[in-house]
Order: structure tokens, then C-alpha cells, then sequence
């Protein structure tokens, strides 16, 4: 990609303002209606926020040679086997998850970040809820966004791989890397990595886990990176790929190989965002447990589409 056009598309691609509710920080991690809704799209518009403001935080890292194909499909498939044993949610049971998600959004310490409760039915059935608690570092005197509630669903009619609980995917390697193949614009590589990269944090039974991390050692151009950290600080082993100058990087633990989470770093140089290492966006999945029920919705929520 040149560079006019990667100006032309982060231009597209810059939100026009970052004082907004949490139904709109949903739907910027499902952005432009399509099921790869946030790895590159959220990357791409931080990294771009910082660019308009004058200031961009450089956070270096190591400088690691990559590793080989090999040693990604050995750490991805001992992550596999982690999350196999994991136990399985009865269809009347609700998948719980908390994370937070840090991008800059320019002025010198200012992080836009994002802390989201979710409570998804594990059958498919009746609705999910999203909490979101929305936070900027601020300048003196500057109010902080709101904070959201949405309740999600019923999904049961969007295809599985739009549903927010990714219980009806395939769990055949082949079968799941030809669904990732189909989502997005791009090579087939290219697909396949941002498809991936975005259900990789969300609510799954351990058969699709374990299903999606052997597919992602299968995607042409995943390396892996001896350290990588995730919004919460953790630092573990990090399989990468690297597109128009930019390091997706998903962060595994390096003793249980338990997904962590993710981050976006800039690789190539004479980048105008940053010089590379410069690290644009981060998330972390903090908690995940199986719940007999969600909170009851309180009287502001507002309905989500899938």
C-alpha cells in the first residue's frame, strides 16, 4: 500500500470524536457492519488520532528475530489443549467475560480505554448484556465520556460467526479456516489473520477455542515474538503478523499458554504515525467464568443489534 492511500484510508477511518456512549464504543469494536470488527479498523483509527494531535507515545520493544512457523504451531498448540479442558457452559448457562481495551488518542499521557463487562447466553437464546465504563486520562477540568449499558440480541438469525457467542463455529481446522477466508477484503492470508484476531476474545465453547488457535498457526505469514504485553501489563509469548507496517500481536502466557491478549505495534520505518515500536493499541482479557444468569438491565440500557 502506498502511502497516499494509507493516508486516504486512515482518514476514513478517523472517529470524529472520542467523547462517545458506550453503544458507540460497541459499535466501534463491531465497526462497519461486517464480522472482523476491531483488530485493524480500531488500530488503524488510534494510531491516526494520535497522528492529528501532534503526539504519538513510543513504547519500544525488543528487537527479537521472529520465530519459525514451527514455533508458532507448538505454542498454539499447547494453547489448544489448554483451552480444551476447559469446562463447557450448559445452554441455560451465561458466559461471563471482563477486559479492557487502551488506544491513544493523542496529547502527550492521554489513552483512551475502554472496561467491558459481558454476559453472553451460552444456548443462543434471549439476550446478552454489555457493560461498558469508558475513561480518558483528562486535562484538568475535562469531563470524562459516559458510561454505557446495551442489552445485545437475540442473535439466534446472524450468522455464527457475527453472534457474540461463537458457539456454532466450526471445530475442524479446514472448515475454520475457510470461514475466516470469507470474512473481510484482502488476500486470503489477510482474512484469514483479521478475522481470527478479532474472535479471539470472545466467548467461545473450548472445542472452537482450541479450533481457532490451530488455525491461527496455519495463517501464511504468523511468526512469533519471545515478549509481547497486554493492556493490563502482563507480558508473555506473542504470535504475530505484520501487515502494511503494522504488528498485530496476540499475547499468550508463557507457562499455560491461556490467551492474555492483544497488541498493535508499529514495524516499518518511515511510518508518519511513529516510529516503529511505537505501540498503538492493547487489550487484555481479565476475567472469564460461566454464570447461571446475567444482572437484570438497569432502566438506560439501550438495545444492540449483533
Amino acid at each position: 500500500m502506498d502511502e497516499l492511500k494509507l493516508v486516504e484510508r486512515l482518514r476514513s477511518e478517523v472517529p470524529l470524536d472520542i467523547d462517545v456512549t458506550g453503544a458507540e464504543n460497541r459499535w466501534r469494536r463491531r465497526a462497519y457492519g461486517g464480522p472482523v470488527r476491531r483488530r485493524r479498523p480500531l488500530l488503524l483509527s488510534g494510531v491516526a488520532a494520535a497522528a492529528c494531535a501532534g503526539v504519538v507515545a513510543t513504547v519500544l520493544v525488543g528487537h527479537q528475530e521472529p520465530g519459525r512457523r514451527a514455533d508458532v504451531a507448538a505454542v498454539l498448540d499447547r494453547a489448544a489443549d489448554h483451552a480444551a479442558g476447559d469446562p463447557v457452559p450448559r445452554a441455560d448457562q451465561v458466559v461471563y467475560q471482563e477486559s479492557v481495551t487502551r488506544r491513544r488518542v493523542g496529547g502527550a499521557g492521554r489513552w483512551y480505554e475502554v472496561r467491558t463487562r459481558t454476559w453472553e447466553p451460552a444456548g443462543g437464546a434471549g439476550s446478552g448484556l454489555v457493560i461498558e465504563k469508558n475513561s480518558i486520562r483528562p486535562r484538568p477540568g475535562e469531563e470524562l465520556p459516559p458510561d454505557g449499558e446495551s442489552v445485545v440480541g437475540p442473535c439466534p438469525a446472524s450468522p455464527p460467526i457475527e453472534r457474540p457467542y461463537l458457539g456454532a463455529l466450526p471445530t475442524d481446522t479446514g472448515a475454520l479456516l475457510d470461514l475466516l477466508a470469507d470474512q473481510g477484503e484482502g488476500d486470503r492470508g489477510d482474512r484469514q489473520w483479521a478475522a481470527a484476531s478479532d474472535l479471539i476474545d470472545r466467548p467461545a465453547p473450548p472445542r472452537v477455542r482450541a479450533a481457532l488457535y490451530r488455525a491461527i498457526a496455519e495463517i501464511p505469514g504468523v511468526r512469533l515474538r519471545d515478549d509481547g504485553v497486554d493492556a493490563a501489563g502482563r507480558h508473555g509469548v506473542a504470535v504475530t503478523r505484520t501487515q502494511d507496517g503494522v504488528r498485530d500481536e496476540l499475547v499468550f502466557d508463557r507457562a499455560s499458554h491461556r490467551f492474555l491478549g492483544t497488541r498493535d505495534v508499529i514495524a516499518g520505518k518511515g511510518n508518519p504515525f511513529g516510529p516503529p515500536g511505537t505501540t498503538t493499541q492493547s487489550s487484555a482479557l481479565l476475567d472469564t467464568a460461566i454464570v447461571d444468569r446475567a444482572p437484570i438491565p438497569g432502566p438506560d440500557a439501550t438495545p444492540s443489534g449483533c
